[in-house]
Protein backbone atom coordinates (compact mmCIF):
# COMPACT_ATOMS: atom_id res chain seq x y z
CA UNK A 1 0.00 0.00 0.00
CA UNK A 2 2.41 2.62 -1.39
CA UNK A 3 1.80 6.17 -3.65
CA UNK A 4 3.02 5.61 -6.74
CA UNK A 5 4.57 7.98 -8.63
CA UNK A 6 4.75 7.60 -12.51
CA UNK A 7 5.80 10.09 -15.00
CA UNK A 8 4.78 12.45 -12.37
CA UNK A 9 1.45 11.13 -12.08
CA UNK A 10 -0.34 9.93 -8.61
CA UNK A 11 -2.55 7.26 -8.25
CA UNK A 12 -4.73 6.10 -5.66
CA UNK A 13 -4.79 2.42 -4.47
CA UNK A 14 -8.38 1.10 -3.06
CA UNK A 15 -8.55 -3.22 -2.41
CA UNK A 16 -10.11 -4.42 -4.89
CA UNK A 17 -12.72 -6.50 -2.67
CA UNK A 18 -13.73 -3.04 -1.71
CA UNK A 19 -13.55 -1.85 -5.23
CA UNK A 20 -16.49 -4.22 -5.76
CA UNK A 21 -18.24 -4.66 -2.72
CA UNK A 22 -16.88 -8.21 -1.67
CA UNK A 23 -17.15 -8.82 1.77
CA UNK A 24 -17.43 -5.36 2.87
CA UNK A 25 -20.53 -3.09 1.23
CA UNK A 26 -20.26 0.35 0.70
CA UNK A 27 -22.70 2.59 -0.71
CA UNK A 28 -21.34 5.02 -3.64
CA UNK A 29 -21.03 7.72 -0.90
CA UNK A 30 -19.12 6.06 1.19
CA UNK A 31 -17.16 4.75 -1.26
CA UNK A 32 -16.07 8.29 -2.89
CA UNK A 33 -15.17 9.15 1.08
CA UNK A 34 -12.75 5.91 1.68
CA UNK A 35 -11.08 6.28 -1.78
CA UNK A 36 -10.39 10.14 -0.31
CA UNK A 37 -8.98 8.81 2.41
CA UNK A 38 -7.27 6.09 0.90
CA UNK A 39 -5.74 8.79 -1.06
CA UNK A 40 -4.74 10.75 1.82
CA UNK A 41 -2.96 8.39 4.04
CA UNK A 42 -0.40 7.48 1.13
CA UNK A 43 0.43 11.07 1.28
CA UNK A 44 0.65 11.39 4.87
CA UNK A 45 3.72 12.26 6.90
CA UNK A 46 5.65 9.29 7.67
CA UNK A 47 5.31 10.75 11.41
CA UNK A 48 1.77 10.93 11.13
CA UNK A 49 1.54 7.47 11.07
CA UNK A 50 -1.88 6.50 10.62
CA UNK A 51 -3.46 9.51 11.66
CA UNK A 52 -5.19 11.68 9.02
CA UNK A 53 -5.34 15.22 10.47
CA UNK A 54 -7.87 16.42 7.97
CA UNK A 55 -9.67 19.63 7.76
CA UNK A 56 -13.03 18.21 7.78
CA UNK A 57 -15.08 21.11 6.34
CA UNK A 58 -12.72 20.72 3.06
CA UNK A 59 -12.66 17.02 2.94
CA UNK A 60 -17.11 17.63 2.88
CA UNK A 61 -16.62 20.15 0.36
CA UNK A 62 -14.68 18.05 -1.35
CA UNK A 63 -17.36 15.37 -1.20
CA UNK A 64 -20.23 17.35 -1.18
CA UNK A 65 -21.42 16.91 1.95
CA UNK A 66 -23.36 19.83 3.72
CA UNK A 67 -24.06 18.92 6.44
CA UNK A 68 -22.16 17.40 9.55
CA UNK A 69 -24.95 14.67 10.14
CA UNK A 70 -24.31 13.36 6.93
CA UNK A 71 -20.52 13.25 7.61
CA UNK A 72 -20.55 11.64 10.57
CA UNK A 73 -22.82 8.99 9.65
CA UNK A 74 -20.64 7.99 6.52
CA UNK A 75 -17.53 7.82 8.58
CA UNK A 76 -18.85 6.02 11.54
CA UNK A 77 -20.27 3.60 9.01
CA UNK A 78 -16.79 3.05 8.02
CA UNK A 79 -15.45 2.91 11.69
CA UNK A 80 -18.46 0.11 11.40
CA UNK A 81 -16.57 -1.60 9.27
CA UNK A 82 -13.29 -1.63 10.53
CA UNK A 83 -11.91 0.68 7.53
CA UNK A 84 -11.15 3.13 10.35
CA UNK A 85 -10.18 2.91 13.59
CA UNK A 86 -12.25 6.10 15.38
CA UNK A 87 -15.36 7.33 15.89
CA UNK A 88 -16.27 10.70 15.41
CA UNK A 89 -19.27 12.10 17.68
CA UNK A 90 -18.54 15.30 17.57
CA UNK A 91 -16.67 17.96 14.95
CA UNK A 92 -15.53 21.02 15.69
CA UNK A 93 -16.43 24.47 14.38
CA UNK A 94 -12.80 24.99 13.77
CA UNK A 95 -9.66 23.20 13.24
CA UNK A 96 -8.89 19.57 12.23
CA UNK A 97 -9.88 16.36 12.81
CA UNK A 98 -8.19 13.11 13.53
CA UNK A 99 -9.02 9.82 11.57
CA UNK A 100 -7.27 6.25 12.48
CA UNK A 101 -6.97 5.01 9.12
CA UNK A 102 -7.17 0.61 9.26
CA UNK A 103 -4.12 -0.43 6.35
CA UNK A 104 -3.78 -3.43 8.05
CA UNK A 105 -7.24 -4.29 6.78
CA UNK A 106 -6.00 -4.95 3.04
CA UNK A 107 -2.76 -7.04 4.00
CA UNK A 108 -2.25 -9.59 1.39
CA UNK A 109 -5.22 -7.93 -0.54
CA UNK A 110 -5.37 -7.06 -4.20
CA UNK A 111 -5.36 -3.62 -5.38
CA UNK A 112 -7.10 -1.29 -8.00
CA UNK A 113 -5.25 1.52 -9.29
CA UNK A 114 -6.27 4.66 -10.88
CA UNK A 115 -4.66 7.71 -11.85
CA UNK A 116 -5.86 10.13 -8.87
CA UNK A 117 -6.74 12.69 -11.73
CA UNK A 118 -10.72 10.99 -11.46
CA UNK A 119 -10.70 13.12 -8.46
CA UNK A 120 -10.67 16.19 -10.45
CA UNK A 121 -13.59 15.25 -12.79
CA UNK A 122 -15.62 14.35 -9.62
CA UNK A 123 -14.61 17.41 -7.69
CA UNK A 124 -15.65 19.78 -11.30
CA UNK A 125 -18.86 17.67 -11.49
CA UNK A 126 -18.11 16.03 -14.66
CA UNK A 127 -19.05 12.60 -12.79
CA UNK A 128 -20.94 11.61 -9.43
CA UNK A 129 -20.62 9.31 -7.14
CA UNK A 130 -21.77 6.34 -9.39
CA UNK A 131 -20.06 6.89 -12.10
CA UNK A 132 -16.74 7.06 -9.38
CA UNK A 133 -17.42 3.85 -8.74
CA UNK A 134 -18.17 2.26 -11.57
CA UNK A 135 -14.90 3.50 -13.51
CA UNK A 136 -13.19 1.51 -10.39
CA UNK A 137 -15.02 -1.51 -11.07
CA UNK A 138 -14.34 -1.60 -14.36
CA UNK A 139 -10.94 -1.03 -13.75
CA UNK A 140 -10.52 -4.04 -11.47
CA UNK A 141 -12.00 -6.42 -14.24
CA UNK A 142 -9.59 -5.45 -16.32
CA UNK A 143 -7.23 -8.11 -16.69
CA UNK A 144 -3.62 -7.27 -18.08
CA UNK A 145 -1.07 -9.43 -17.80
CA UNK A 146 2.46 -8.08 -17.30
CA UNK A 147 3.82 -9.72 -20.26
CA UNK A 148 1.23 -7.41 -22.15
CA UNK A 149 -1.00 -10.15 -23.19
CA UNK A 150 -3.92 -9.57 -20.84
CA UNK A 151 -7.41 -7.97 -22.27
CA UNK A 152 -7.47 -4.16 -22.26
CA UNK A 153 -11.29 -4.25 -21.68
CA UNK A 154 -13.72 -5.90 -19.30
CA UNK A 155 -16.80 -7.45 -19.50
CA UNK A 156 -19.71 -6.25 -17.18
CA UNK A 157 -23.09 -7.17 -18.04
CA UNK A 158 -25.63 -4.88 -16.61
CA UNK A 159 -27.70 -7.62 -14.55
CA UNK A 160 -24.28 -8.26 -12.25
CA UNK A 161 -23.94 -4.21 -11.56
CA UNK A 162 -27.28 -3.76 -10.39
CA UNK A 163 -26.91 -6.49 -8.25
CA UNK A 164 -23.22 -5.76 -6.37
CA UNK A 165 -23.91 -2.28 -5.94
CA UNK A 166 -27.75 -2.49 -5.10
CA UNK A 167 -29.21 0.28 -7.71
CA UNK A 168 -30.65 1.01 -10.73
CA UNK A 169 -30.59 0.12 -14.21
CA UNK A 170 -31.03 3.65 -15.04
CA UNK A 171 -28.26 4.14 -12.30
CA UNK A 172 -25.73 2.38 -14.43
CA UNK A 173 -26.86 3.82 -17.77
CA UNK A 174 -26.32 6.94 -16.52
CA UNK A 175 -22.95 6.30 -15.10
CA UNK A 176 -21.51 5.14 -18.12
CA UNK A 177 -23.22 8.24 -20.21
CA UNK A 178 -21.29 10.39 -17.65
CA UNK A 179 -18.01 8.34 -18.00
CA UNK A 180 -18.30 8.47 -22.11
CA UNK A 181 -18.85 12.48 -21.68
CA UNK A 182 -16.09 12.44 -19.81
CA UNK A 183 -13.76 10.23 -22.44
CA UNK A 184 -12.83 8.24 -19.55
CA UNK A 185 -14.81 5.25 -20.96
CA UNK A 186 -15.41 3.68 -24.42
CA UNK A 187 -18.07 1.12 -24.75
CA UNK A 188 -17.74 -1.54 -27.10
CA UNK A 189 -20.99 -3.87 -28.30
CA UNK A 190 -19.78 -7.41 -29.05
CA UNK A 191 -22.64 -9.87 -29.64
CA UNK A 192 -22.78 -13.37 -28.44
CA UNK A 193 -22.62 -16.01 -30.22
CA UNK A 194 -26.32 -17.41 -30.61
CA UNK A 195 -27.18 -20.63 -28.23
CA UNK A 196 -30.64 -22.38 -26.77
CA UNK A 197 -29.44 -20.50 -23.41
CA UNK A 198 -31.74 -17.30 -24.83
CA UNK A 199 -34.47 -19.03 -26.19
CA UNK A 200 -38.30 -17.83 -25.68
CA UNK A 201 -40.46 -20.13 -27.57
CA UNK A 202 -40.02 -19.15 -31.22
CA UNK A 203 -38.35 -16.00 -30.40
CA UNK A 204 -34.43 -15.89 -29.81
CA UNK A 205 -33.15 -12.69 -29.06
CA UNK A 206 -29.75 -10.77 -29.69
CA UNK A 207 -27.95 -10.63 -26.38
CA UNK A 208 -24.95 -8.51 -25.89
CA UNK A 209 -21.47 -8.75 -23.32
CA UNK A 210 -20.47 -5.10 -23.94
CA UNK A 211 -16.44 -4.52 -24.11
CA UNK A 212 -15.81 -1.89 -21.64
CA UNK A 213 -12.18 0.25 -21.75
CA UNK A 214 -10.87 2.33 -19.14
CA UNK A 215 -8.97 5.65 -20.68
CA UNK A 216 -5.44 5.36 -20.99
CA UNK A 217 -5.29 8.87 -18.93
CA UNK A 218 -6.28 6.36 -15.71
CA UNK A 219 -4.20 3.33 -16.46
Amino acid sequence: MEETTKRKTLYVHVPTNIVRNEEIFLNNEEFAMYTRLCFLHFRNPEDNGNILKLDHRTLMNFLKITDTRTFKKRINHLHSLDLIKNRIDKVPTKGKINIVFNDSIAEGRAFTKLSASIFTYFNNDQIDTYAFRQIFYYKSRINKNLDGNGHDYCFSGFESITKRFRISKTKVEEANRQLKKARLLKIVKHKLEPTHEYLDDELQYDRYNNHYFVADILH
